[in-house]
């Protein structure tokens, strides 16, 4: 039985071929996806044809003039590379993606893939917290853009198709991204304010917390512990609390 994916959005940034963008309407179709955004414009030649029975996805499809403004109104928001490396972690493997996916029903989330030719600019790479990536052939780890659109969406529909026929799971009580944006401003402004950082960081502190609580994925109770927490650091270091608002 399909299930809902309203939720989840497939982005594309500046794709260039017409026919990766018609092929993957008709993946989401097969897999119960609907939401498809592009950053820069659809490529026009034989899109619809490789779209078969797929037409309202591409009519449907929301232009973003960047991806900021592509992943605006999401909460999560994972990116897919194949590029690897100490700048560049890997946070879960496919099955770890469904599995994420699958826990956050009541969560916007998005599915970021990159240009055909060099994928995402480190700019737009650190816009996603999360990073998944395809494990293939060393010598030749890039796939084809519609593939890997295609390997993610079955990969989310068969691991909810398993948890269906399993009776179901439980779902984690996530708070939404405006709050956890909130949550990681309040933490770094606590520990500047404290003096915790260096005047040269080899730490990208900032991206390193907005992964860290995307991982951990914190309910509203562990929002406020967290908040609780920093603001008694802040008492003891400094003499008096600080506002969260």
């Amino acid at each position: 039985m399909p299930t809902d994916k309203a939720h989840l959005a497939i982005i594309l940034v500046e794709p260039i071929y017409a026919g990766n963008v018609g092929a993957i309407a008709r993946i989401m179709n097969n897999f119960c996806f609907e939401d498809l955004r592009i950053v820069g414009s659809i490529p026009q030649k034989n899109d619809f044809y490789l779209a078969m029975h797929s037409e309202q996805i591409l009519e449907q499809a929301r232009i973003f003039n960047d991806l900021a403004a592509a992943i605006s109104d999401l909460d999560r928001v994972i990116a897919f590379s194949r590029r690897i490396g100490k700048n560049k972690p890997v946070d879960m493997s496919p099955m770890q993606m469904a599995t994420y996916v699958h826990d956050l029903p009541q969560l916007a989330l998005g599915l970021v893939f990159g240009r055909e030719t060099f994928g995402l600019t480190d700019a737009e790479a650190d816009l996603c917290p999360l990073r998944c990536h395809f494990d293939a052939n060393p010598a030749f780890p890039s796939l084809n853009l519609a593939q890997a659109v295609a390997l993610a969406c079955y990969e989310i529909y068969s691991f909810e198709q398993r948890q269906l026929e399993q009776g179901g799971s439980k779902k984690l009580e996530a708070v939404k991204g405006e709050e956890l944006a909130k949550i990681q401003d309040y933490i770094l402004n606590v520990l500047h304010s404290i003096g915790y950082f260096h005047d040269h960081e080899t730490t990208n502190w900032e991206q390193f917390l907005k992964r860290l609580l995307a991982q951990l994925n914190p309910n509203k109770e562990m929002v406020y512990r967290l908040r609780q927490m920093f603001n008694r650091i802040h008492v003891l270091v400094k003499g008096t609390g600080k506002g969260y608002d």
